[in-house]
């Protein structure tokens, strides 16, 4: 991950739409903001043999708990243009 992105430039990414995409632990996610502090994770894609739920509600304190350790993100938009 880069040293200059920082968990704060993420949330506002989210806050502005944006969906981001990472791998955790193996696995790839897509997270995005659903409402005030809710936010959706999905699950896209299992490396692990440990089965995972495909999608789960978290909040942004769990988002911050599991940035650092957050590989290969990658943005897509959640606007319509």
């Amino acid at each position: 991950m880069l040293e200059n992105y920082t968990f704060e430039k993420f949330s506002k990414d989210l806050d502005n739409g944006y969906k981001i995409l990472f791998d955790y632990v193996r696995n790839r996610y897509v997270v995005y903001k659903v409402d005030e502090n809710c936010y959706m994770q999905e699950l896209i894609e299992q490396k692990s043999r440990n089965p995972m739920p495909e999608k789960s509600m978290i909040t942004l304190k769990a988002i911050k708990q599991i940035f650092p350790y957050m590989t290969d993100i990658e943005y897509k938009s959640l606007m319509k243009s």
